[in-house]
């Protein structure tokens, strides 16, 4: 093949056509250009800048080049002088300088060809209104190199709003984050939030980007103990990269105690949400009865016994009728007469209160010490179930013999499931 004419765009380029770009170009717009060009370069191979990146010094700035790992300083080759062989060169000698000058010409050529194949890129996606300054009136291409030609571009139309950094930020907050994702998926969009609102003129000091991890941290509720040792550390310890590094030890240590796959990962919340939700119904409940068997006994005809049997329940309706036809009062005991059995049954179940003379029916069988069902919740004994989530004196489902004052410490003969 002819040096210098390899078509670098269909034969290496990842995005051989860009992203058309509608319009005035935006920040994002300009971003994904970026991206696009960056993919191209570094797939064509060279050694230059440390080989292992292609020609992605050709797109980056020296500065932004110089914080990748393991690269050194990306210098693009000059075309070489006029080749010069000395006239006492032997013929070898002659060979090697030729072949050596060759070389040079060819170094230059293909990174000379790969950079026209990038511009011609970034050129096609834009419309010509928005880089007409920047376009050689004789050549038709796009002049001087990929990163001035991007910085004029982010300058006139790429400045970020504080919006966008607006939007982005709740796009973070808001984004789901398990124990079983890698650490990297929480902190990079932290870090690009970081970044956006740094080119916007409005950073986020370091203890704002903490609190952003940490919330998305606190709210997988799995890992307390990591939390506990991070709020424990001194002021001067509590950085970014420190934050990095301890809850991803924290991650690995969770993964030990529940296997690879983690599937414990919120148990425990969903048993305290649930938990959390009944006490929340149950508080409802009583309340809303409260209420309602107030006003039943404050109406007229209405005596305690009336609510508290359903054979009675049209005759007490009748004597309130008779006392008064007001419409509002009417309109609460139709509400009365549909809520009643729904009273009656909440009396019935484990979540009311029972009375004090009232016992639940019974005797139900008393948990087995040596009891293998799996139990989520154990956080308090009872004499009937063992290890539970209830007190024995709460307990509502009472085995012969149960002793309300039964604690973990004094058994009273109770049962020992799920206690050791």
């Amino acid at each position: 093949m002819t040096l210098g004419t390899i078509d670098y765009a269909s034969s290496y380029f990842k995005y051989k056509t860009p992203t058309p770009i509608r319009g005035e170009p935006t920040h994002k717009s300009l971003k994904r250009l970026k991206l696009e060009l960056q993919a191209n370069a570094s797939s064509v191979e060279t050694d230059l800048g440390g080989g292992n990146h292609g020609y992605l010094g050709l797109v980056l700035t020296d500065q932004e080049y110089a914080t990748i790992p393991n690269t050194q300083p990306f210098i693009a080759p000059q075309y070489p002088q006029p080749l010069v062989i000395p006239a006492n060169a032997t013929q070898i000698q002659a060979l090697q300088l030729k072949e050596q000058h060759e070389e040079q010409k060819r170094l230059y050529l293909e990174c000379k060809n790969v950079e026209k194949a990038l511009l011609r890129h970034m050129q096609e996606a834009i419309e010509e209104r928005y880089i007409g300054s920047l376009v050689d009136e004789y050549t038709n291409l796009l002049t001087g190199d990929v990163p001035t030609n991007l910085e004029y571009l982010e300058y006139n139309y790429g400045r970020v709003r504080s919006e966008e950094v607006t939007q982005k930020e709740q796009e973070v907050l808001t984004m789901s984050w398990q124990p079983t994702d890698p650490i990297v998926l929480l902190t990079r969009p932290i870090e690009k939030l970081q970044k956006l609102a740094t080119q916007a003129g409005i950073p986020y000091t370091d203890g704002q980007i903490l609190e952003k991890g940490l919330t998305m941290i606190r709210s997988t509720r799995d890992f307390e103990y990591a939390l506990t040792q991070w709020e424990n550390k001194p002021q001067q310890d509590k950085t970014w990269a420190n934050f990095k590094t301890h809850f991803h030890e924290a991650q690995l240590q969770l993964k030990k105690i529940r296997g690879p796959t983690m599937q414990q990962a919120g148990y425990h919340h969903a048993n305290a949400l649930a938990q959390e939700l009944s006490n929340q119904l149950q508080q409802q409940f009583t309340q809303r009865d409260e209420q309602l068997l107030s006003v039943i006994q404050a109406l007229p005809g209405l005596t305690p016994a009336s609510s508290s049997s359903d054979s009675e329940d049209t005759p007490s309706i009748h004597a309130a009728n008779s006392v008064s036809t007001d419409a509002t009062q009417l309109e609460i005991l139709r509400l009365l007469k549909e809520l009643k059995t729904e009273i009656k049954r909440s009396n019935d179940q484990a979540k009311r209160m029972p009375s004090s003379d009232r016992q639940p029916k019974g005797p139900y069988p008393k948990t087995p010490d040596d009891c293998t069902r799996k139990r989520w919740v154990k956080k308090h004994y009872c004499w009937t179930h063992g290890l539970t989530n209830h007190t024995s004196d709460k307990c509502f489902f009472k085995a012969e013999g149960h002793q309300d004052a039964a604690t973990m410490d004094n058994k009273m003969g109770g049962s020992k499931a799920y206690c050791s």
